[in-house]
């Protein structure tokens, strides 16, 4: 695979970014990315793990999140913001962690 590519705005701090992921102007901080991701424009991940294949979409954010291969987050959508309502949709453990299953569909 191609080296990490990040556009002009695109930010990792303190993050690990795998061979073929786009941080395409969205910011990562503490968060360990493996390879094919793509996170969106003013997208933001924050302390998570993003398996293969998981695409972020534009301003979409994720706290405290493990997301699993092929998972996509819409434009706009969050994960690990709300922990009410992410315990109705994902799987949440006693930490507040928020565990997002294989090829889930995020939405708004």
């Amino acid at each position: 695979m191609p080296p990490a590519k990040f556009s002009a705005n695109g930010i990792a701090q303190d993050s690990i970014v795998g061979a073929g992921s786009i941080i395409a102007g969205g910011h990562l901080n503490r968060t360990v990315a493996s390879y094919d991701v793509h996170v969106g424009a003013g997208a933001f991940v924050d302390s998570s793990v993003l398996m293969p294949g998981v695409k972020i979409g534009d301003g979409a954010v994720i706290r405290k999140a493990i997301l699993d291969k092929g998972v996509i987050v819409e434009p706009g959508a969050q994960v690990g913001v709300d922990i009410e309502r992410d315990k109705q949709r994902f799987t949440v453990t006693p930490s507040g962690i928020v565990v997002v299953g294989k090829g889930v569909r995020v939405t708004l």
